[in-house]
Protein backbone atom coordinates (compact mmCIF):
# COMPACT_ATOMS: atom_id res chain seq x y z
CA UNK A 1 0.00 0.00 0.00
CA UNK A 2 1.13 3.35 -0.32
CA UNK A 3 1.13 6.80 1.32
CA UNK A 4 -1.81 8.72 0.00
CA UNK A 5 -1.22 12.50 1.02
CA UNK A 6 -4.17 13.92 0.12
CA UNK A 7 -5.96 11.37 2.52
CA UNK A 8 -3.15 12.66 5.26
CA UNK A 9 -3.93 15.51 4.95
CA UNK A 10 -7.70 15.33 5.08
CA UNK A 11 -7.08 13.29 8.23
CA UNK A 12 -4.83 15.74 10.13
CA UNK A 13 -7.28 18.30 9.03
CA UNK A 14 -10.15 16.78 11.14
CA UNK A 15 -7.56 16.35 13.97
CA UNK A 16 -6.92 20.63 13.85
CA UNK A 17 -9.83 21.44 14.01
CA UNK A 18 -11.18 19.24 16.86
CA UNK A 19 -11.80 21.54 19.69
CA UNK A 20 -9.78 19.20 22.31
CA UNK A 21 -6.11 18.52 22.27
CA UNK A 22 -6.67 14.53 22.09
CA UNK A 23 -8.37 12.98 19.74
CA UNK A 24 -10.10 9.71 19.25
CA UNK A 25 -10.95 7.62 15.82
CA UNK A 26 -14.45 7.30 17.00
CA UNK A 27 -14.48 11.05 16.19
CA UNK A 28 -17.82 11.85 13.79
CA UNK A 29 -15.85 12.48 10.76
CA UNK A 30 -12.92 10.19 11.44
CA UNK A 31 -15.76 7.20 12.25
CA UNK A 32 -17.12 7.29 8.28
CA UNK A 33 -13.08 6.48 7.32
CA UNK A 34 -12.99 3.43 8.73
CA UNK A 35 -16.21 1.99 10.40
CA UNK A 36 -17.82 -1.07 9.23
CA UNK A 37 -15.78 -1.51 6.35
CA UNK A 38 -12.72 -3.45 6.63
CA UNK A 39 -11.11 -2.15 3.74
CA UNK A 40 -11.24 1.76 4.42
CA UNK A 41 -9.77 0.02 8.45
CA UNK A 42 -6.72 -1.11 6.47
CA UNK A 43 -6.03 2.28 5.06
CA UNK A 44 -6.78 4.18 8.03
CA UNK A 45 -4.79 1.59 10.32
CA UNK A 46 -2.10 1.76 7.83
CA UNK A 47 -1.34 5.58 7.18
CA UNK A 48 -1.75 6.10 10.85
CA UNK A 49 1.08 3.65 11.80
CA UNK A 50 2.82 5.26 9.47
CA UNK A 51 2.15 8.80 11.21
CA UNK A 52 3.36 7.21 14.55
CA UNK A 53 6.80 5.53 13.11
CA UNK A 54 7.31 8.88 12.52
CA UNK A 55 6.70 10.40 15.74
CA UNK A 56 3.50 12.39 14.04
CA UNK A 57 0.98 11.09 16.61
CA UNK A 58 1.06 8.93 20.12
CA UNK A 59 -1.14 7.86 22.62
CA UNK A 60 -2.36 10.24 25.23
CA UNK A 61 -2.73 7.71 28.07
CA UNK A 62 1.08 7.00 28.34
CA UNK A 63 0.56 3.52 27.43
CA UNK A 64 2.13 1.13 24.33
CA UNK A 65 0.51 1.65 20.86
CA UNK A 66 -2.02 3.77 19.16
CA UNK A 67 -5.23 1.40 19.53
CA UNK A 68 -4.65 -1.15 16.59
CA UNK A 69 -3.69 -4.61 17.28
CA UNK A 70 -3.18 -7.27 14.44
CA UNK A 71 -4.95 -10.74 14.63
CA UNK A 72 -3.91 -14.15 13.19
CA UNK A 73 -6.56 -13.66 10.53
CA UNK A 74 -5.10 -10.45 8.77
CA UNK A 75 -7.74 -8.25 10.70
CA UNK A 76 -7.52 -5.98 13.51
CA UNK A 77 -8.98 -5.22 17.14
CA UNK A 78 -9.59 -1.41 17.81
CA UNK A 79 -9.52 0.27 20.78
CA UNK A 80 -10.83 3.98 21.14
CA UNK A 81 -7.72 5.35 23.01
CA UNK A 82 -7.03 9.09 23.26
CA UNK A 83 -4.13 10.42 20.38
CA UNK A 84 -2.63 12.92 20.08
CA UNK A 85 -0.93 15.18 17.36
CA UNK A 86 2.90 15.24 19.09
CA UNK A 87 4.94 18.74 17.72
CA UNK A 88 6.28 17.50 15.11
CA UNK A 89 2.49 16.34 13.88
CA UNK A 90 1.67 19.50 14.34
CA UNK A 91 4.29 20.85 12.11
CA UNK A 92 4.16 18.51 9.21
CA UNK A 93 0.62 19.58 9.03
CA UNK A 94 1.08 23.24 9.25
CA UNK A 95 3.72 22.59 6.27
CA UNK A 96 1.60 19.79 4.61
CA UNK A 97 -0.92 23.29 3.93
CA UNK A 98 1.62 25.37 2.70
CA UNK A 99 0.92 26.32 -1.27
CA UNK A 100 2.69 23.49 -3.82
CA UNK A 101 3.70 21.15 -1.11
CA UNK A 102 1.14 18.47 -1.45
CA UNK A 103 1.93 19.17 -5.66
CA UNK A 104 5.41 18.89 -5.28
CA UNK A 105 4.86 15.78 -3.30
CA UNK A 106 3.01 14.01 -6.00
CA UNK A 107 4.77 14.89 -8.78
CA UNK A 108 8.80 15.15 -8.29
CA UNK A 109 8.77 13.16 -4.85
CA UNK A 110 6.13 10.60 -5.49
CA UNK A 111 7.83 7.22 -4.99
CA UNK A 112 9.97 9.14 -1.62
CA UNK A 113 9.17 6.70 1.35
CA UNK A 114 7.55 7.75 5.18
CA UNK A 115 11.22 9.45 6.70
CA UNK A 116 12.04 11.18 3.10
CA UNK A 117 8.29 12.11 3.00
CA UNK A 118 8.02 13.93 6.39
CA UNK A 119 11.52 15.46 5.77
CA UNK A 120 10.49 16.55 1.67
CA UNK A 121 6.94 18.34 3.62
CA UNK A 122 9.61 20.09 6.10
CA UNK A 123 11.77 21.25 3.93
CA UNK A 124 9.20 22.21 1.35
CA UNK A 125 7.07 24.42 4.07
CA UNK A 126 10.45 25.90 5.63
CA UNK A 127 11.02 27.28 2.12
CA UNK A 128 7.64 28.22 1.71
CA UNK A 129 8.09 30.52 5.31
CA UNK A 130 11.35 31.50 4.27
CA UNK A 131 9.23 33.36 0.70
CA UNK A 132 6.46 34.21 2.81
CA UNK A 133 8.79 35.95 5.32
CA UNK A 134 11.66 37.47 2.24
CA UNK A 135 7.79 38.60 0.77
CA UNK A 136 6.96 40.75 3.67
CA UNK A 137 9.88 42.35 4.46
CA UNK A 138 10.04 43.61 0.61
Amino acid sequence: MRIEIEYLKSLLDIVLEHEKPDFRIDHEDIKPLWINDDEKLNKLVFHMEIMEDQGLIENSINSQGIGFRRMGDGGYTVSIIPLRLTAQGHQFASDLSKPGVIDKLKTSFKDAGPSEAVKVVFALGKKALEKKLEDALE
